[in-house]
Order: C-alpha cells, then sequence, then structure tokens
C-alpha cells in the first residue's frame, strides 16, 4: 500500500515506518520543512500534497499532530490538517490523525481556557466534521507526548533542553507534581501498525491510557542526575490528564513497553556525542569563501598580498619571528583557497615582493640575481607550492561540482519518472472511467439497448439523438433518413442544432462519406472537409445506404480512437433496432394501412403524430398537421390520390373514416405556402391543424383507435392516472371510457381526492370548456401504464 505520514515527522525514522508499516511504501512529508525549503520546486503546502496525491495515490495518511511535541509553539497545525482532509475527500484514503494530550476533552479547565487546548480540540472537530459531512474514513489517537530514543533523529523537545542544561539551569512549564504523560515514538509505531490492520470505515476517537504516570517533578529530577549542579524551575500549569481508557489495550492487544525515565539516559548520551560531530566552524567559513564572486577573490588577494608584505618586513629584523616564510605561508593559503590560478598568481605576487626585497635590503641588481641560480630556488618553490595547493585545491571542487552535476541529473531523471507516472496514474484513472463509468460501462451500453427497444421508427430516432448526445457528450448528432435512392432527408437532430441543420442533403454531396465507410460503415473526418460531419456511420438496407447518423462538429479531445470505437458501438446498437423496427413495418404494413394504399389506418396515424409529437417536445425535429378539406371527390378517390402528392418520408392517415390528414416532417409555418401549392396541383387543398386541435385529435385516436382499446400513454398529455389506483376513489371512473367527457370527468375524480399535479414547460393552458384537456402543463403525480382493455368494455363505447 502506498502511506503518507505527514506533520509532525520529527519522531519517524526509517525503524518507525518499517515498525508501523511493514511491506508498504511509505512517504513521509515533514509540514514544517515543506514550506521552508526553498529548493522544493512546489509554491505551497497545498500545492505539494496535491502533487503527492496526485503521484502516489495514498490509501492510508497518519497525520501527526504538532501538540505532540511538549510545550510547542508551532502554528498553522489546524490549517494543515484542512488541507489534508480536502485532498483526502472522494477517495477511499484511511487517515488516522494523531493527537496530542492537549486534545483531550476531559482536560482541566485551566487548559481549556487556553487558547493551545481550543486549537488542539478544533482539531477533533475538525476530523469529525469531514467523517460525517464527507464520508473520509477516519480516526483520532489521542496519546501522550512523544519522544524518540532513535539514533537517527534529534528530539526536539529534549535535544533543546539538554542545550538549556548547558548553562546551569533549565525550566519546565508545568508544576512540580503536574502530570507530564510522555509515549515514546516506537510504542506509537505499533499502535499504529495494529489500528490500521483491523480498521473499519467507523468514526471514533481512542484515547491511550499514561501507564507511567509521571510528573515533571520527576523529570527534573531525571535531568538533575545527568547534569550535576543543574537548577530546575518549574510553572504553574496543572499539567494534562488523560482520560482512562483500556479500549486499545482491550482492542488491540497493545501496552506501553518504554519508559522515559529509562530511556533519558541513552537520549542524553547520544545527544553528546552528536555535539562532537558537529560542523568545524573553520570549516565552514572557509567553504563560505570559496562561494565568493571572481572580483571579491582578486581583491582578497591584492590585499592578503599586501597585508603579508606587511608582515615580512616588520618581521625581518626579529630572530624567532623570522623563522617563518610569510610570502609561502600566503601562497600556501591563496592557492588552497582558490585554486590553481590564484595560487599561481599568489606566486607571481610573492616572488615580485622577494626580489623588490633583494633590491631594496640587499643591494642585488638584477644581473646578479638572474645569474646566480641559487637565487632561483625560492622563487621556483612558491610557483611549485601555488601549483601543489592550487591543483588539490581544483581536484576538490571539480569532484564536488561532478557530484553535483550528477545530483541534478538524478532530480531531473526523478522528476521525469514522476511526470511518467503521474501520466500512468492518469491514464488508469481513466481507463477505470471507461470500464466502470456512467457512460462507458456494460451497464450503460445494457440501459441503451433497453431504451433502444421499441418498434417505432421514430422512437429510436429521438432515443438515438438523446443518448448520443449524452454518452458522447455532444449537442451536434444529426440523423437522416434516405428517400428515394437520392435524397437524405433530416429526422431528428440535437436541440442546439436543430434549427439550423440542413434538413435534405443530396447523395452527392455525401459521396466521400458513402465511398469510403469500410466494412464498418464508420467514416471520420480525417482531411477536415468543410461541409462535411466530423463523425458518419450509414445503416444500409438491402446493399443501399437507409439511415445516415452523423456528429456536425467534435471537440479536440474528442477526436480519438476511444471515441470512434464507442460511437460505432452505438450505432451498431441503433442499427439492430432499426433492423428490427423496418423488419416490423414490413410486416405489418397491410394491417397499419388502408387496403390498397399508402394512407395509414387510424391508430397507425395516431402512433406516428404521438412520436413526430414527442420530437418537437424535445426540440429534436418539427412537423405540420393538415387537414384535407373535403371537396367534391369522394374520400375514397383521395386516399388513392394522396400517395404521390407527398414525400417518402411524410405519412398520411385517414380517422373516423372519413377524415384525411398529413403529417408533413420535418417542415415549418414557413414551408406552409409551399406544400399547399404542391398539393393545389393535385387538386387537394388543406388546412393546417394547430397545437391544442392536436391534442384534442390525439386524445380523440387514443380513446378509439381501431375499434379496440389502445394504451393512453400514445397520446393524453392530460391524465395518466391508472385504472387500478383510481379504483374505490370517489367519482373515479376507468380511464378507457370513451369520450373526451369521460377523461375530463376522470382527471376531476383524481383531483378531487388530492392527486397532486404540477406545472410541466410547454403546451397552453388547460380548457375544459371545451371539453378536451388540452396542453401539456398538468399532469397527474404518481402515474402508472395504463392496462390495455378494449374499448368495448367501456360504458358508453360506440358498438
Amino acid at each position: 500500500m502506498e502511506v503518507l505520514v505527514v506533520g509532525n515527522t520529527a519522531y519517524v525514522d526509517d525503524d518507525f515506518c518499517a515498525k508501523a508499516f511493514p511491506g508498504d511504501h511509505v512517504k513521509v512529508v515533514a509540514a514544517a520543512e515543506a514550506r521552508h525549503d526553498e529548493s522544493s520546486p512546489h509554491a505551497s503546502w497545498k500545492e505539494l500534497l496535491q502533487h503527492l496525491e496526485q503521484a502516489y495515490e495514498f490509501d492510508r495518511v497518519v497525520y501527526l499532530s504538532n501538540f505532540l511535541t511538549p510545550h510547542t509553539d508551532t502554528v498553522g497545525d489546524i490549517e494543515l490538517l484542512r488541507s489534508v482532509f480536502r485532498s483526502c475527500m472522494s477517495r477511499r484514503v484511511q487517515l488516522l490523525f494523531v493527537a496530542g494530550p492537549a486534545s483531550a476533552e476531559g482536560a482541566s479547565g485551566a487548559v481549556g481556557r487556553t487558547g493551545k487546548g481550543i486549537i488542539a480540540r478544533a482539531a477533533n472537530d475538525l476530523c469529525r466534521y469531514y467523517a460525517v459531512r464527507e464520508g473520509v474514513q477516519a480516526k483520532i489517537l489521542r496519546a501522550p507526548f512523544l519522544y524518540t530514543a532513535s539514533a537517527a533523529l534529534d528530539d526536539p523537545f529534549f535535544v533543546p533542553l539538554f542545550d538549556s542544561c548547558l548553562t546551569g539551569s533549565v525550566a519546565l512549564q508545568g508544576a512540580e507534581d503536574a502530570a507530564f504523560p510522555l509515549l515514546c515514538a516506537e510504542d506509537l509505531a505499533v499502535l499504529v501498525r495494529r489500528i490500521f490492520d483491523s480498521w473499519d470505515a467507523s468514526f471514533e476517537t481512542l484515547d491511550v491510557a499514561d501507564t507511567f504516570h509521571r510528573t515533571s517533578g520527576e523529570v527534573g529530577e531525571a535531568l538533575k542526575a545527568l547534569f550535576p549542579g543543574l537548577s530546575v524551575a518549574y510553572g504553574d500549569s496543572a499539567g494534562y490528564a488523560l482520560p482512562v481508557s483500556d479500549t486499545v489495550r482491550v482492542r488491540y492487544g497493545w501496552f506501553q513497553r518504554y519508559d522515559l525515565l529509562r530511556d533519558l539516559s541513552t537520549i542524553q548520551a547520544r545527544w553528546g556525542a552528536g555535539r562532537i560531530k558537529k560542523i568545524n566552524p573553520l570549516r565552514a567559513a572557509i567553504d563560505r569563501i570559496q562561494m565568493r564572486s571572481l572580483p571579491i577573490k582578486c581583491l582578497e588577494t591584492g590585499v592578503a598580498w599586501v597585508l603579508f608584505e606587511v608582515l615580512e618586513h616588520l618581521f625581518s629584523q626579529s630572530a624567532q619571528l623570522n623563522v617563518l616564510d610569510y610570502r609561502l605561508l600566503y601562497v600556501v593559503l591563496i592557492g588552497t583557497l582558490y585554486g590553481l590560478d590564484f595560487g599561481l598568481v599568489a606566486a607571481l605576487l610573492a616572488s615580485v615582493g622577494l626580489a623588490a626585497s633583494y633590491f631594496t635590503q640587499y643591494g642585488y641588481t638584477f644581473q646578479g640575481l638572474f645569474y646566480e641560480p641559487s637565487n632561483w630556488l625560492p622563487f621556483i618553490a612558491y610557483f611549485v607550492v601555488g601549483a601543489v595547493c592550487g591543483y588539490v585545491q581544483l581536484r576538490n571542487s571539480e569532484a564536488i561540482r561532478a557530484e553535483r552535476d550528477q545530483n541534478e541529473l538524478v532530480r531531473n531523471r526523478n522528476t521525469f519518472l514522476t511526470q511518467l507516472y503521474h501520466d500512468a496514474i492518469e491514464d488508469k484513472r481513466a481507463y477505470r472511467r471507461q470500464i466502470v463509468g456512467r457512460h462507458d460501462s456494460f451497464g450503460k451500453i445494457f440501459a441503451v439497448t433497453q431504451e433502444l427497444d421499441v418498434l417505432n421508427p421514430r422512437d429510436i430516432y429521438r432515443k438515438c439523438c438523446e443518448l448520443l448526445g449524452e454518452i458522447l457528450e455532444n449537442d451536434s448528432v444529426a440523423i437522416y433518413h434516405v428517400s428515394g435512392g437520392a435524397f437524405a432527408r433530416l429526422v431528428a437532430a440535437s436541440p442546439a442544432i436543430a434549427e439550423d441543420a440542413a434538413r435534405s442533403l443530396t447523395l452527392e454531396q455525401l459521396a466521400p462519406l458513402l465511398g469510403d465507410g469500410g466494412r464498418s460503415n464508420l467514416w471520420v473526418n480525417r482531411e477536415l472537409t468543410p461541409g462535411l460531419p466530423m463523425f458518419g456511420y450509414a445503416i444500409e438496407r438491402d446493399g443501399a445506404p437507409a439511415v445516415l447518423i452523423f456528429v456536425r462538429s467534435a471537440a479536440e479531445n474528442q477526436m480519438t480512437l476511444y471515441y470512434q470505437n464507442l460511437f460505432r458501438i452505438l450505432c451498431g446498437l441503433v442499427e439492430s433496432a432499426l433492423g428490427r423496427a423496418f423488419d416490423y413495418e414490413a410486416v405489418a404494413q397491410d394491417k397499419r394501412c388502408v387496403d390498397g394504399t399508402c394512407v395509414l389506418k387510424q391508430a397507425a396515424f395516431g402512433q406516428e403524430l404521438a412520436a413526430e409529437q414527442a420530437l418537437a417536445d424535445s426540440k429534436m425535429g418539427s412537423f405540420l398537421l393538415l387537414r384535407v378539406v373535403p371537396g367534391m371527390e369522394p374520400v375514397g378517390e383521395l386516399v388513392g390520390a394522396i400517395g404521390p402528392a407527398i414525400r417518402e418520408s411524410d405519412a398520411a392517415g385517414l380517422v373516423d373514416g372519413d377524415v384525411l390528414y398529413l403529417l408533413m416532417r420535418q417542415a415549418k409555418a414557413c414551408d406552409l405556402p409551399i406544400i399547399r401549392e404542391r398539393l393545389s396541383a393535385k387538386h387537394i387543398a388543406v388546412e393546417p391543424v394547430d397545437g391544442e386541435d392536436i391534442v384534442a385529435l390525439l386524445q380523440h385516436i387514443s380513446y378509439t383507435g381501431d375499434g379496440e382499446g389502445v394504451p393512453l400513454d400514445l397520446a393524453c398529455r392530460c391524465c395518466r392516472l391508472a385504472a387500478d389506483s383510481c379504483a374505490g376513489l370517489p367519482d373515479a371512473v376507468d380511464a378507457f371510457e370513451v369520450g373526451p367527457a369521460a377523461g375530463a370527468r376522470a382527471h376531476a375524480g383524481c383531483d378531487s381526492v388530492g392527486a397532486a399535479v404540477g406545472p410541466v414547460a410547454g403546451g397552453s393552458a388547460i380548457g375544459p370548456q371545451r371539453g378536451v384537456w388540452r396542453g401539456a402543463e398538468r399532469v397527474c403525480a404518481g402515474v402508472a401504464a395504463l392496462q390495455r382493455r378494449p374499448a368495448s368494455q367501456h360504458p358508453g363505447a360506440r358498438p
């Protein structure tokens, strides 16, 4: 598992992690260091925490409170705890908050009135809030103050306390008899492991009892034994009394093993050994000198030369101090500090000073100095010493630089691998969303199959637009039906493009799409050809295209193989559903139409009209309903002649045996003059049917049918209360009772007994005075599907 240990990590080392999380990958982040580390690439603690969560996807988080350190004044603990909780929201993370004794609810009144005690207990409330309101799996472990006896760590309380003891006096905040509970970090590690081994999702607060009951006076006496002559001063604080609880001991079989008074001598011995290993101040000063800039180095080299020349001149007459060659010391110092180049420069300056002293003090001439080889030896020694010291320093500098370059390379490699790991995590999350997510799961595919399990192609078109828009997250879906082998007529489109979508396309315009679909019938506009959709799918029937499904536009992140495959799968499901619907229509053609014509019977026409009305209500299409005005011609002649006068995508229906209606699909009011002109050429006069009359016609068809009752769901827009749910109610009637007045009485009966009704968008106000319930504004709540029953079984049915 991935584990994050964060907060007051001064007590956490490799041994702690091995005992608390054996076999797990543990990331330890010190909150105080993270906020002040200038080398960190993250600007804030929140950004660092988000990076860690994204890179490692932790399963467990342990937050160690700053109040686990005795008498600490660290601030920002509750803010960091809140950041940790926010990063754990909506994820199954097990979070253990280890709080100090100040957070105990049974703390004394004095503590409760201090700001530290209030803040400590506020952290408990914060944990409870995120556990209850946000569903984070969290537990609170209230423990005594911590101390560590590890050789790899410096105890944040006792190390400064020991430094103070060197001054001869030390002060403890608690009173001499005040409780001073202390727990070894090694004991805490064992308890943390046992808590996670038996973890449950419930929120609870666990109290660790103070086994040894140590006081501030006992700690002071132990310090006096380690530092003879030490003076200990005590404060007036009442200390912290932890609640007496054996839950941890009974449930987890844990007990405290280590006592501070026995470990204090070990901590003091390791502290003393650590003081000896501290960095030499001289070495630190030399390192700072070596990091100076070039002009400073040159200035210091010149000043040092003048200084050593003055020393050489002053001490040249002293018998005791003249034994030291100050010029050679100058060369060694500069070469050691600044390297080979400055070592040779120092040797040159020392040689100039030596030659000047020969000329001024000993009366040498240049010829005498140059032609006597024994005089060369000091000059040669200066250059040799300067070169050797400079080379040693240069070699060390190059080794340090090589190590830095290697560290930088490792850091860059680690950054690259971290990015790769982060990308892998993102890919894993994306695959998980595809497998179990709502839009991509097998359950969703099954739901799509159920949605498309209808026999009316118009209903399939509407559901196809809805499902493709939802699953593909795209609002530019359009569906065309191929008519006559030359044109593609629009049958449905997403509401966002329904107004401006082309209502008719020639197959010549779609030649690239129809000719490059391949065996899968899927076409992708990889060339970004203007005027063509980004995705297209052709559904064939009898070897020719019958239905075309387009996605007109797609975002950049949707032009992927994943979206292509998803679009192909969904279109394949639509193709199967349309195949069943077309086969049903072909088989039921004789039953649906008037003998020898393409005019639909009353019930079939009602189904088509209801489907078109549903498309219009969803803003996925439009239609015009026209009533043929009776003329001199008999109705039979009009029925026989209406076929050539309308498009293949349109429909005609005969209602009540003597009224002929025309359903003009994807037509608008502005198209009415053109339609009338075309029909007038066939000597057919028509008049439009408005929305209110369409609702009345649908209700009339649903009440009467073709001699048998049909489900009221096909058309009713007012009362859908099931007959069985109305049974036994005052004034309740069977909703299949024939006639609009019966429908009105049924609604009034339902409303009289308090059936809840509510407004629905669209339509017009209900007008009972017309004898018909109109519009779609009010529908009965608690609607159930009506039983299919013959109309002849209802009172008032026509014979």
